[in-house]
């Protein structure tokens, strides 16, 4: 028999830790607002041009109609 994974434990708050007056921890909803609203990676690699195709500069693209 497999033996089964541990279930991970949620750790009480530390009572050292205080917080602000008029501060609240940011929610996951924010969070996942901000990561939303963030620009979308660049490649990590530098990108070919498609020049093939219907997109060939050299292609007279007349014969396709």
């Amino acid at each position: 028999m497999a033996k089964r994974k541990t279930l991970p434990q949620i750790t009480l708050p530390d009572p050292d830790q205080i917080m602000m007056a008029s501060v609240a921890p940011v929610s996951m909803g924010e969070r996942l607002g901000w990561l939303a609203n963030q620009p979308m990676m660049q490649p990590r690699r530098a990108q070919r041009p498609l020049d093939i195709g219907f997109w060939n500069p050299m292609r007279d693209q007349i014969e396709m109609f």
